[in-house]
């Protein structure tokens, strides 16, 4: 609020003339506005004491729901019918990419009444870091999404596909024995989810008239098709126990890894089944179990510092991250960076360890990369199997190399879970379709503007209503700026939007990345969320051949060379370099006499 003061200061901006002049009247202004989506605020009493209060803010996820499934931005982006699609006359090869391709929203829609839309109801919850030096403050987010929308937008986060709902609460708990802190932790989360999608079971089961974004009106139900948590979590959401003495029962937990809950918040869900909402997740189940796994036999086989070596002596290559001290001493890992080491470990690992096992290591791999198919086939799915099922035949050899350790001593068994996840896999596509839409890489960037940056805009003090406070007002202005630029183009009420004949012969020609928005709403939408368009240099260098000699910039900055697009900077990326420093860093010998041929062919034309 200081910087906005400041700003308002300025002698140029005192000549605009605003309607306020600091940013308490700029907040007293958005709080005018029509308002959104209420939040709520409920104190949750425990048997067992904490440091504080626990307080739960939530809102109510059928009013979530309704908001996104009516926002005009989506109009386009939205499927309303279950759907079996198959790449051949005959339907012998059937394609699951959406939600509504799959198994299991074909299955919810002969239950439902004839002519009922299906919502699916998307979740996904995971801990993030408010703050690390001062005070580790750590936020549990709960976010909902609608699997109609079309899976290219939800996974772009432009697209504000994801609302928070609730934040669920982190007690410190009083309790003598440590161990007991994480059940107790659990029973809470399940009772307060309870709460929270108390409203929302109800319209799975009865339903609900809603209005989609052109104005018609719906009968639609809502069951739960997919959550999207880590490993832990999921362990969390569907081991189910009934303890009648929690201190007498803990030892039991414990000792076959249960965590008690005998109240799971799926239980009040019609149609919802554990095993088809809780799929595999590639970022925490794939790559997490490579990095875990895979990554940690390959250093134990080859050895730590030859792996290194071979990291730090690869060429850079731009868009791909460049190891030059290794990977074995990596701390803070991304899921970015276990990519990046996939797409070398193959190949660094090939020439020095047993045949066997880089059979294994390229088996699980070929395993996490057909399974990111974006629109997966039954061919593909059988393609999974067998790479699975080459896995297991000769895995054996890592046990026999020592390659599964543990802390000290070697483990001589396979209890892994995100290794036996990978075999569900092809069951989960045919459920509930792609299995990338459901990745949690979407999620934990939402994390940033949804929970780190209101936190930011906080005093530091009671984090969750302040952040629910800044929701509400950005959630105002963006309202208020949908329907005044909705108001300021007549022309985008039109959604009949009839393209002519020849137009429609040249879309059916062009690859989809390549057409242009049509629709006044959709080109809105890109408008509006600063849609990052992703420039096709080839189109772009064909255009530049067809301009005349005097329209035609040179020398040119956008060619075709062969099956490549080069586009050369306007800006260097490094200035005040000498020739010859040039010639021997990239390795260019007659760069003196190509430049020299160059100016002079410039200096003829």
């Amino acid at each position: 609020m200081a910087a906005i003061d400041e700003f308002l200061k300025l002698q140029m901006i005192q000549k605009l003339e605003l309607s306020f002049s600091n940013a308490r009247e700029l907040r007293s202004r958005a709080e005018m506005l029509p308002s959104g989506l209420s939040w709520k605020c409920q104190t949750i009493t425990l048997i067992h004491p904490t440091k504080s209060l626990i307080h739960l803010f939530w809102r109510d996820p059928v009013e979530c729901l309704e908001s996104l499934f009516s926002n005009p931005l989506f109009h386009d982006k939205l499927d309303f019918i279950p759907r079996q699609v198959y790449t051949m006359a005959a339907w012998l090869l059937r394609v699951y990419s959406e939600w509504l391709t799959g198994n299991s929203a074909w299955d919810m829609q002969s239950q439902f009444p004839r002519g009922a839309t299906i919502l699916g109801t998307m979740l996904s919850s995971d801990k993030t870091n408010i703050t690390t030096m001062t005070g580790a403050r750590i936020a549990h987010p709960l976010l909902l999404s609608l699997t109609n929308i079309h899976m290219r937008t939800c996974t772009k986060l432009s697209s504000k596909a994801f609302m928070l709902t609730a934040l669920l609460p982190i007690p410190k708990y009083l309790h003598p024995n440590q161990w007991m802190h994480g059940m107790l932790e659990e029973h809470l989360i399940h009772e307060c989810l309870l709460i929270v999608l108390k409203p929302l079971m109800i319209v799975a089961e009865v339903g609900i008239m809603m209005s989609d974004p052109v104005g018609n009106v719906r009968h639609c139900f809502a069951p739960l098709a997919a959550y999207i948590v880590d490993t832990p979590e999921a362990a969390m959401l569907t081991i189910t126990v009934d303890p009648d003495d929690l201190e007498a029962y803990f030892e039991a937990c414990a000792e076959h890894q249960l965590n008690g809950v005998h109240a799971p918040f799926w239980q009040g869900f019609l149609h919802a089944d554990p095993s088809i909402f809780l799929m595999p997740e590639p970022l925490h189940h794939w790559h997490k179990e490579f990095y875990d796994h895979d990554l940690q036999w390959c250093l134990k086989v080859v050895g730590a510092w030859e792996v290194d070596f071979r990291f730090s002596i690869l060429q850079p290559i731009t868009g791909y991250c460049h190891f030059a001290g290794g990977i074995s001493k990596l701390k803070k890992v991304t899921g970015r960076v276990h990519q990046d080491i996939q797409h070398y470990i193959i190949g660094l690992i090939s020439s020095v360890a047993p045949c066997h096992f880089v059979t294994v290591i390229r088996a699980l791999m070929d395993v996490q990369y057909l399974a990111q198919c974006p629109a997966p086939n039954d061919d593909l799915l059988s393609s999974i199997n067998r790479y699975l099922l080459t896995f297991h035949e000769h895995k054996d050899i890592i046990m026999t190399l020592g390659a599964r350790m543990g802390g000290k001593k070697p483990i001589d068994n396979w209890f892994i879970p995100k290794l036996e996840l990978l075999q569900s896999i092809t069951s989960s596509m045919r459920k509930v379709g792609a299995l990338i839409q459901w990745s949690a890489d979407v999620t934990e960037h939402v994390h940033v503007s949804e929970i780190k940056d209101p936190a930011r805009r906080t005093n530091n003090n009671d984090y969750d209503p302040q952040i629910c406070r800044h929701l509400d007002r950005e959630e105002k202005l963006r309202c208020f700026a949908i329907a005044t630029t909705l108001k300021s183009h007549p022309e985008s009420h039109d959604l009949c939007y009839d393209a002519p004949e020849e137009e429609e012969r040249e879309l059916d020609n062009t690859d989809y990345d390549e057409r242009e928005p049509l629709d006044p709403w959709t080109a809105l939408l890109e408008e509006m969320n600063h849609t990052c368009i992703t420039t096709n240099y080839f189109s772009k260098a064909k255009k530049l051949a067809t301009l005349g000699h005097k329209e035609r910039l040179y020398p040119p900055r956008t060619f075709i060379g062969s099956t490549t697009a080069i586009h050369l900077n306007y800006n260097l990326s490094r200035s005040g370099v000498k020739l010859e420093d040039i010639s021997i860093d990239y390795n260019i010998p007659d760069l003196h006499g190509m430049l020299s041929n160059f100016l002079q062919c410039d200096a003829r034309d």
